[in-house]
């Protein structure tokens, strides 16, 4: 495979069976903050998972090489890395279903990436939660992640996966434009459709507001597609908007098109459009009415003062609209979501905890009752999707307007 360094050695250690377990983990006490640390990830390393029988499910990586550190070894400089993965039955019972570490060396100079599958041992009829880690040894940096992995239902996300033109796994949820892609399915032959749903969100309302009211909606229009070998033709998503996947009667996979350039900021009228968050609701309505670049420019310029110091806060902030794109984009943009909407304005949390239905942001230290604290609970929403939102308070009206503040200076 192309994408592959020219020198890779890999051990597989014993993978843990059931009976091999060697006690339960509870993953809801583990401080996952630095999964939305931008200074804590690996830029461009990414995962995918797809079924491929009833017992084996396929762990697939793709590692950016040129974020390792590389060392001299023998004359060449080298990165030596390890993978590590932790298969549990849930965040709270953290009995120990499978696991494996992956050792690897790197002597290839220059950009690369590494693409490649491990097999995990998931029976069919359960669901799980994978504890991934990649340890840049060279650099004794930590990169982790956990990934639910669904086999519970006869037809789930994980029997499909997105495939590029090359054939690899896409390892996203989202297409750009004029992107052709094709599905691979662990049925040999199948007839499903897609629908194709228009509609864009609002950005969140304030931690104080009313949270929205998803209501399901009718599709703008419905197209099939057929697998052979359990693979479909190629596939375009013209338009922006959702395209849900229908298996067995139910969604089983969505595809977003974001606006072009998604993650990224795509345009100056995106540009206008997120700084909803930090401004009044008279500012942005007249920033509406003024051409997009005009708006922006008297927007920051009028905030802060300077020229010198606008652009220091333009950085900042969009710069934390892309990483909530990146982070939290699962029924919408990112940065539309309640979890983008916090980050923006507060940053990384210092304490994150997650279980199966809630995530717990803690901005501050533990036990410090002036700590500030989010909650959001995982609910699902019309068309078989799920999103984080916020229990919502009105204790939340003052440090919002102070945080806000501190953008405005």
């Amino acid at each position: 495979m192309k994408s592959r360094p020219t020198f890779f050695i890999v051990a597989l250690l014993t993978a843990m069976s059931l009976s091999y377990c060697k006690g339960p983990a509870n993953l809801s006490y583990r401080n996952i903050s630095g999964f939305y640390k931008p200074d804590r990830q690996l830029a461009g390393l990414s995962y995918a998972l797809f079924n491929l029988n009833d017992s084996i499910t396929n762990l697939y990586v793709r590692i950016p090489m040129e974020g390792l550190r590389y060392l001299p070894d023998s004359g060449a400089g080298k990165s030596r890395f390890r993978l590590n993965y932790q298969l549990f039955d849930g965040y709270e019972k953290g009995v120990l279903i499978d696991s494996a570490s992956i050792e690897g060396v790197d002597s290839l100079k220059g950009k690369t990436i590494y693409i490649d599958s491990v097999p995990i041992h998931a029976l069919a009829g359960n669901d799980y939660v994978l504890s991934i880690e990649l340890l840049d040894l060279n650099a004794g940096i930590n990169y982790g992640a956990f990934l639910s992995l669904y086999r519970k239902q006869a037809y789930n996300v994980h029997d499909f996966l997105l495939l590029d033109a090359s054939g690899l796994p896409l390892m996203r949820n989202f297409l750009n434009k004029n992107e052709k892609v094709r599905i691979r399915s662990n049925r040999l032959s199948d007839s499903l459709q897609f629908k194709f749903f228009q509609e864009k969100y609002l950005p969140a309302s304030p931690p104080f507001g009313f949270p929205d009211n998803m209501a399901e909606q009718v599709a703008d229009s419905v197209f099939g597609i057929e697998f052979r070998d359990g693979v479909t033709s190629f596939i375009a998503m013209p338009g922006e908007g959702r395209y849900l996947l229908y298996g067995g009667g139910s969604p089983v996979m969505v595809v977003h098109r974001f606006y072009d350039g998604f993650p990224d900021i795509g345009s100056i009228i995106q540009m206008r459009e997120s700084l909803r968050y930090i401004s009044t609701d008279a500012e942005y309505g007249e920033m509406s009415l003024l051409p997009p670049r005009a708006a922006i420019d008297e927007f920051w310029i009028k905030l802060t003062g300077h020229s010198e110091r606008a652009l220091a806060q333009i950085r900042r902030y969009y710069g934390r609209v892309e990483e909530a794109n990146r982070f939290f984009s699962l029924s919408r943009e990112g940065w539309k979501s309640d979890r983008g909407m916090i980050y923006i304005v507060y940053g990384p949390p210092n304490l994150v905890y997650r279980n199966a239905a809630t995530e717990q942001w803690t901005y501050g230290e533990a036990g410090n009752p002036l700590s500030l604290r989010f909650l959001f609970n995982l609910e699902s929403l019309p068309e078989n999707q799920a999103e984080y939102f916020l229990i919502r308070s009105e204790t939340y009206r003052t440090p919002w307007h102070m945080s806000v503040s501190n953008w405005r200076r």
